[in-house]
């Protein structure tokens, strides 16, 4: 087993390696001039101006020199300055990244709760009126659009029914809890602040539950089809005909089974709950990560866009590592594999 973790521990520090690669070339292949934002209509024309910025940026260098530099500021932690907030990216990135994890955490527990129960419930009573009725609600949940939804959920509960906020994650009236994880539900437990942690849940409801919809709809039906699969295996059709108790053969074969790809689904699930917000974050004015990246792209930040691409990736690579460890404890034919 240690081996397979190192295993897999190298070829994440590779595609760590490739993302940083693929995310500057993708970034510097923009048809567009980010001196020209920076400096604006009027010192845009004026050559000298253009020339004494591209050396302070290092865009007069060559590509492969100036991807060497980004590299090893990377290495230090450093990921440069953002041209639209003159902070630097790192320090941008630690102030709404946990915006969108306290978002996508909370929708990654609830989706996991109800997808993974009623997918479970579906494929056991397949074909009956049960397993007909959350196929629909799941093919409707997956078809409906994220901005759509959002917009739709925002005009009629906020705007006209008035039963949840609107934007942001506290109310104006509310401070918030002194930082300690960013997260304004975490932090509040911490200090005992009881009523700011309710503020903040309730502001986490509407942008919630836009997201869990469709994440929602796709697990149960991933689960089912899952689960069904694993039900017409030769190893569970042998438990039934022993006369195993129902509960003995559901959690300790057909789930078994069915682990594998039920995790490597949770694993996409929660790494695109956490890069994958920008509607829902700019719908509902929640400062998190996607709302950043959308501000950075209309700017032509390629530092704050290349930050963004960086963290995206290293995201998803190191869920996937997670999930690839857990399997590897769950199943033991993926450690030989």
């Amino acid at each position: 087993m240690a081996w397979y973790i190192f295993k897999r521990f190298l070829i994440s520090l590779f595609l760590v390696f490739g993302v940083t690669l693929i995310t500057f070339i993708l970034t510097n292949l923009v048809p567009a001039n980010p001196v020209n934002s920076i400096l604006g209509e009027q010192e845009a024309n004026d050559p000298e101006a253009v020339a004494r910025m591209e050396a302070k940026l290092g865009l007069d260098k060559p590509l492969y020199e100036q991807y060497w530099l980004y590299l090893v500021r990377l290495v230090h932690g450093d990921l440069g300055e953002s041209f639209l907030t003159k902070q630097p990216v790192t320090d941008d990135l630690k102030r709404v990244f946990p915006a969108t994890l306290e978002l996508g955490g909370f929708v990654f527990i609830f989706t996991i709760l109800f997808g993974v129960l009623l997918g479970l419930y579906a494929a056991l009573h397949h074909r009956h009126f049960a397993d007909q009725l959350i196929r629909v609600l799941s093919l409707g949940g997956v078809s409906i659009p994220t901005f759509w939804l959002g917009a739709m959920c925002y005009y009629f509960l906020f705007y006209e029914l008035g039963l949840f906020p609107g934007s942001g994650r506290l109310d104006s009236r509310i401070s918030p809890p002194p930082t300690v994880t960013g997260m304004y539900t975490v932090d509040s437990i911490i200090a005992g602040d009881w009523a700011t942690f309710g503020n903040a849940v309730w502001h986490l409801c509407l942008p919630a539950l836009v997201l869990a919809t469709a994440n929602l709809s796709s697990l149960m039906r991933f689960v089912r089809s899952a689960v069904l699969e694993s039900m017409n295996q030769d190893y569970v059709l042998a438990a039934k005909a022993k006369g195993l108790p129902s509960h003995k053969v559901v959690f300790g074969y057909i789930l078994r089974g069915a682990a594998v790809p039920i995790l490597n689904r949770m694993g996409l699930l929660f790494a695109g709950l956490i890069t994958g917000s920008v509607l829902t974050e700019s719908i509902f004015a929640w400062n998190g990560l996607g709302q950043y990246a959308f501000k950075a792209t209309m700017a032509l930040d390629l530092q704050g866009i290349m930050g963004v691409g960086i963290i995206i990736g290293v995201v998803y690579i190191f869920v996937n590592f997670i999930v690839d460890i857990i399997t590897g404890f769950v199943d033991q034919r993926v450690r030989i594999q």
